[in-house]
């Protein structure tokens, strides 16, 4: 089973179908993580291609319409980058290399340590088929854990105790650091 990174930046996938709560679960991470000092990234995988950053009307949908195949906007406090071009998820990690943590929103097959998402039963077939699971978050409201086939050492939390989840993170961070 895979392990939270003993370094900066630790990186855990947060994985699971559609409508599962993924985004409202890594909302709730960032959250408890930036309010204890931790800087913070999130990547989400678009896995049909269909986002647009930007809207008509502004000038960098304007650059992009016009064929810029990178349109970056500056302010005192932001920055953001489109580009038409797909990113290795490892180029991506290798950026954001200066933040604490790193919250990954899908990639379902890539080697990081991964927190399950399961709505319902079926949903658990995720846990039988995909490698470096440490957890499931579960909305069904009993232990399930006897269907994970096989899985020794998962935790199993509720999607409900957003804040207990945060802070189980944050005890394998130091946990790890510890073993130094």
């Amino acid at each position: 089973m895979a392990e939270i990174s003993s370094t900066s930046p630790h990186i855990v996938q947060i994985v699971g179908y559609k409508n599962t709560g993924k985004s409202t679960l890594i909302t709730a991470l960032t959250r408890y993580l930036t309010s204890t000092g931790r800087r913070v990234a999130v990547i989400k995988h678009d896995g049909h291609d269909h986002f647009e950053m930007d809207h008509e009307g502004t000038d960098s949908y304007s650059f992009a319409q016009a064929g810029a195949d990178a349109v970056v906007v500056m302010s005192e406090k932001r920055t953001a980058l489109i580009e038409r071009q797909a990113t290795p998820l490892e180029d991506m990690l290798t950026y954001l290399s200066a933040y604490d943590w790193i919250l990954i929103e899908g990639y379902k097959q890539a080697a990081y340590p991964k927190l399950v998402m399961v709505r319902e039963e079926k949903d658990l077939s995720l846990v039988k088929t995909l490698q470096d699971v440490i957890g499931i978050i579960s909305w069904l409201t009993h232990d399930k854990i006897e269907y994970v086939g096989g899985k020794e050492g998962l935790v199993w939390h509720s999607v409900h105790e957003t804040e207990h989840i945060a802070r189980w993170l944050v005890s394998l961070e130091r946990h790890e650091e510890k073993k130094i």
